[in-house]
């Protein structure tokens, strides 16, 4: 992911989350990351298709309208989507939901965390680094899941 020209897209119906995770996102690198927002796996998909691939999606579990599985199974069975890099984000820290999660597809599983100094700092890590690198940081943080 080139950091010059990331666009972070998170669909969360939670208004206040999705503000908390773009103020966040906005610290880390306020003029090269785009945080773009929608509320739903349907604007998700209407966003897809009007605007392109961001370079990454951070996707609750529970919304309205298609919620994050549904959405999250959807990305991963459609070639034009497959590869976009897809973090579930949520309040749930349930084993079966992480497991469910990655037998989707999904990149990483990142229960929401209470400090917004954690999420900053997750945000930066997913922004700045390789899979691999990224994968073996992230373990060291309490609210992220990875295979």
């Amino acid at each position: 992911m080139d950091i010059l020209k990331s666009k972070f897209l998170i669909a969360d119906d939670d208004a206040d989350d999705a503000g908390i995770f773009c103020e966040a996102l906005h610290q880390v690198a306020p003029t090269k990351m785009r945080c773009l927002k929608v509320e739903n796996g349907k604007e998700l998909f209407d966003f897809l298709a009007q605007e392109g691939n961001p370079d990454i999606i951070f996707l609750d579990i529970n919304m309205p309208i298609m919620d994050g599985w549904e959405c999250l199974k959807k990305l991963k069975d459609e070639s034009l989507y497959k590869d976009i890099p897809t973090v579930m984000y949520s309040t749930s820290a349930s084993r079966r939901d992480v497991h469910m999660a990655y037998e989707l597809g999904a990149m990483l599983f990142v229960t929401k965390p209470e400090e917004f100094d954690e999420l900053r700092s997750i945000l930066k890590l997913v922004a700045t680094m390789s899979q691999e690198v990224l994968l073996n940081q992230l373990r060291k943080f309490s609210s992220v899941k990875v295979a």
